[in-house]
Order: structure tokens, then sequence, then C-alpha cells
């Protein structure tokens, strides 16, 4: 899994016309400077702390299950007004199935503590899945990128180019008449107890039920659906050490 995350790295950092014709190596080195803001010289505490981690074992997941590619790449998913990059969503996805149009928003959590990892996870979910975090912080920026659709004549395009050219007065309307939909998948990558990957899950799953059965969303008002990708290893610190060394040295990608 070490090297899946490691490699998947460059795949997330960039979007497929960025990574057209490039030097991959080169580009792998560069996205830690300019994606990531890797610090080489940073503590091992430090570094072990950094998103990068589970948020390209996301994108590697969600591309080979589901085939879903990143149309906006990691790094900056920027917010003008605020001058900082968005946070609240490690994946950006906006794809169409047949007819169907879905915003792919995702987190994920790379923790030792599976239950700290989830109950992080939902420090946040609510604000996450809102229109004000989802419309005003987040969407407006995907416009910038529908130049990366292939397909011009496909409804996605023609949407995004429709919003593009247009003033809109209610882009919730627009996302609820066009019948899009949120899809927010969270990933949490956590240690396994006692080395019993089944009692792990049902541990995880208890914890969700026993204390977020409650919650109810009712500030967003498009169809959206929360799926949670459990995933136990054996070693969540050494897993990223591992990973961190391969950085450190420039490890060749084996592309």
């Amino acid at each position: 899994m070490n090297r899946i995350i490691y490699e998947s790295i460059l795949y997330y950092a960039y979007d497929e016309f960025q990574l057209l014709d490039g030097e991959h190596q080169k580009m792998f080195i560069k996205a830690f400077n300019t994606k990531f803001k890797y610090n080489h010289s940073a503590s091992d505490l430090a570094k072990r702390r950094l998103g990068i981690y589970g948020e390209s074992l996301l994108y590697a997941i969600l591309h080979q299950l589901y085939n879903v590619n990143t149309l906006v790449s990691r790094g900056y998913f920027y917010d003008i007004q605020k001058k900082s990059e968005v946070t609240g969503y490690d994946s950006f996805q906006l794809i169409q199935r047949e007819n169907e149009i879905e915003l792919w928003f995702g987190e994920t959590k790379f923790y030792e503590d599976g239950i700290a990892a989830i109950d992080k996870v939902f420090s946040n979910i609510e604000k996450a899945i809102s229109d004000d975090y989802l419309v005003n912080t987040n969407f407006t920026t995907i416009l910038q990128k529908k130049g990366n659709i292939i397909d011009k004549e496909s409804k996605l395009y023609k949407i995004l180019d429709k919003w593009d050219k247009c003033i809109i007065d209610s882009l919730e309307d627009e996302l609820r008449d066009n019948q899009i939909k949120l899809v927010y998948p969270v990933l949490v990558t956590f240690n396994t107890i006692g080395n019993d990957y089944n009692e792990t899950i049902k541990t995880a799953i208890k914890h969700i039920n026993d204390k977020y059965s409650h919650l109810k969303f009712d500030k967003i008002s498009i169809e959206y659906s929360i799926f949670f990708i459990l995933m136990p290893i054996e070693d969540v610190k050494k897993s990223k050490e591992t990973i961190i060394e391969w950085i450190d040295k420039k490890e060749p990608l084996m592309l």
C-alpha cells in the first residue's frame, strides 16, 4: 500500500492535462514544494501530520473502484476572497454518468486511532455538507476548469459553459434544476485493533452509529449521499515513515 500512496501523489497533484508530455519525475519532486508545502527539514512528527498520505490514497481508491478522475487537481483550490486554499475537502471531482452529474467532494483521515479519526471527520461534516460551503466557497472555482473537459458536447460542459457566460441568480437552483448530486466519500485509515480486522471494522461502525446517527443535514438543498471507506492497516506510523523516507531521498517512481 505504501507504494500505491507514494506513486498516487503525482496523479493527485496534477490533472491529466498537466501530466501530458510532462517530465513526471521532476513534476513529482516539484509537487512537494508547490502543491503540498512539504518541508524536508521539518520534524518527523510535522511530516507525519501532513494530509498527503490519505489524500493520495483516496484518489487511488476512487480512481480504481469508481473510475473517477480529478477535474481540479490538488493545490490550489483557491478562495479569492480569503486569499487562501479552500479547506474541508480532500478530493475534488465533477463527473457525468450517462445523463446524471455528480459532485464528488471527499475527505480523508489517516490516523493511528480510528475513533479519533472518525470524531475529527464529524467535527467538520455538517459544515462541509451545506449550500453555503459547497456553492459559495467551492463550486464556483470549478467553472475555471471547464476547459479540462474533453467532450465539449457533453451535458456537463454545456452547463458549466452556461454558468460561466451568464449571471446566475441562484446557483443552488441551478444545481437542483439540473439534478446535480453531491457524493461525499470519507476514507478513514487507522491501526487495526489487536490484529483483528473484522472486530476493528465493527468497532468503528458501532461508534458512528452510537454517536452520530442523530445528525441531520438540513443546510443543503441538493440530493447528497455520504459513504465511508474504512481501511484498518497494521501500522499507520510506520507506513507514513516509509513514505517520508522515500520522499526525502527522492525515491524514483516506478511508472
